[in-house]
C-alpha cells in the first residue's frame, strides 16, 4: 500500500469516527452539542462550558439530562432528582427549586456524555458568519495549497 493510500485510509477512518462519535442528529447523527448559558448548573458547568449529550436508553436520578421546555421555549440542561409515573423532576445544581415543569421523556433531548470547559465561547463564535466564512475560506486555501503532485522522474529507455 502506498503511503497516500495509507493517508487515505487513516484521514476516512478518522472522518468516519468523528461523524459516528460527534455528528449532530440534524445532519444523521447522534450527539447534539449544549453551550451553558445560565448559572443554574454552577459548580457542574460554568458559562460558556460546551457539553456533548447523547440519547440514551435509560435516564435515572443523577442524570444530567437536556430537555425541551415547552414553558420557557429553551433547551434546558438539568438533573433528574426524581421520577414519578413516567414524568421527571428536574433541578440545577446551583438553584434552590425544582424545575416548574416536568417533562416526559418526548421531551428529552439525550443526557451528558462530556463536557468542555469553556469552549463554548469559540463555538459560539462560529455562529458569526464573516467569522465561519473567513474559516471555510481558510480551510479551503489549505486544501488547496496542500501541493500539487511531485512530477515523477523521467525514465531513460534503451
Amino acid at each position: 500500500m502506498t503511503k497516500t493510500a495509507v493517508v487515505v485510509v487513516l484521514g476516512a477512518a478518522a472522518t468516519a469516527a468523528a461523524w459516528w462519535f460527534l455528528a449532530p442528529p440534524v445532519i444523521g447523527g447522534s450527539t447534539s452539542l449544549a453551550i451553558v448559558n445560565g448559572s443554574s448548573m454552577f459548580q457542574t458547568f460554568e458559562r460558556n462550558d460546551l457539553v456533548f449529550i447523547r440519547p440514551s436508553s435509560t435516564y435515572r436520578v443523577g442524570d444530567v439530562v437536556a430537555y425541551h421546555s415547552t414553558l420557557i421555549h429553551r433547551v434546558v440542561l438539568h438533573r433528574v432528582v426524581a421520577v414519578h409515573g413516567g414524568r421527571y423532576t428536574f433541578k440545577g445544581d446551583n438553584n434552590t427549586f425544582l424545575d416548574p415543569e416536568q417533562p416526559t421523556r418526548s421531551a428529552f433531548i439525550g443526557k451528558r456524555w462530556f463536557s468542555v470547559p469553556a469552549v463554548g465561547r469559540i463555538a459560539a463564535l462560529l455562529h458569526t458568519p464573516w467569522i465561519a466564512a473567513a474559516l471555510a475560506a481558510l480551510l479551503v486555501l489549505a486544501w488547496g495549497l496542500g501541493g500539487a503532485p511531485e512530477p515523477e522522474p523521467a525514465r531513460a529507455t534503451g
